[in-house]
C-alpha cells in the first residue's frame, strides 16, 4: 500500500470575495470529486485522506502532498471542480518521484501557479 498521502480540507470555504454558485462547502466538494476519480482509476493511486483544517483558511481550497521521504507540496487557491485532473496527474508524478521533486517543467499547471509552499522531507533517522 502506498505511503503517498494526498491531505485536503474539507472545512475550506471561500471568503466573501470569492463566493461560490454552489452551496456546497468546497473543500468537501474538492474531496468528493478527488474520491470519485481515484475510486474509477485502475492504477496505484495516492491515499486520499480528509483533513479538518490545515491552517490556510483565506487561502481555500487547500491540499497537501506527503509521504516518507519526500518533500511536502502544499498547494492553497484550489478550485474545488477546476484542479481535480491537474492534481491526480502531479499524484501519478509524485508517486513515481522517489524524493517527491517531480521537476518543475512536467507539474500540471494548476500545481505550478497554486504552490503556498514546498517543504524538505524530514531528515532520516536510523
Amino acid at each position: 500500500m502506498s505511503q503517498d498521502t494526498l491531505l485536503v480540507c474539507i472545512l475550506c470555504r471561500f471568503s466573501e470575495t470569492q463566493l461560490s454558485k454552489t452551496e456546497s462547502i468546497p473543500g468537501q466538494m474538492l474531496f468528493d470529486q478527488l474520491s470519485h476519480k481515484l475510486a474509477q482509476s485502475d492504477q496505484e493511486t495516492i491515499t486520499l485522506r480528509p483533513v479538518r483544517c490545515m491552517g490556510a483558511c483565506s487561502h481555500a481550497c487547500i491540499a497537501a502532498f506527503m509521504a516518507p521521504n519526500k518533500l511536502t507540496f502544499i498547494l492553497s487557491q484550489l478550485s474545488p471542480t477546476d484542479s481535480v485532473s491537474d492534481l491526480l496527474e502531479f499524484s501519478r508524478q509524485y508517486i513515481a518521484a522517489s524524493d517527491g521533486k517531480v521537476p518543475y517543467k512536467d507539474r500540471p499547471a494548476t500545481v505550478k501557479q497554486n504552490i503556498h509552499a514546498v517543504l524538505p522531507s524530514l531528515p532520516h533517522q536510523p
